[in-house]
């Protein structure tokens, strides 16, 4: 039985100055964040495969998606996923895979010496 599926998870979180929200216009409590979509066989994440990018309010906690955001919070949310990098970890399955291979190539190569 292979368990696999996908996850998301939180890449990056950065504070929107001059905004407020726009559900309890609390001032100076607006973030925006990034996730990253990923592929996980056993919950170990193999590749990553989008972001996704969400204002968020530290007060009331209403999330908003980049479609429901204001135009100029769209902007800001877009420039934001651009610099957002994707941590190493997302590509652990891969690498486990890799190395795998690489031993399993390096063992046979042995043997038949």
């Amino acid at each position: 039985m292979v368990i696999f599926g996908w996850r998301e998870a939180k890449i990056n979180i950065q504070p929107v100055h001059n905004h407020s929200c726009s559900y309890c216009n609390t001032p100076e409590r607006l973030f925006i964040q990034v996730n990253r979509l990923y592929a996980h066989i056993f919950w170990i994440p193999v590749f990553p495969l989008f972001k996704k990018t969400y204002s968020i309010c530290g007060h009331c906690k209403l999330e908003m998606s980049k479609s429901q955001m204001p135009p100029d919070l769209q902007k800001k949310a877009k420039d934001f996923k651009k610099t957002s990098k994707t941590p190493w970890w997302m590509f652990l399955g891969l690498i486990i895979i890799a190395s795998l291979m690489l031993f399993v190539f390096s063992s046979a190569l042995l043997i038949h010496k």
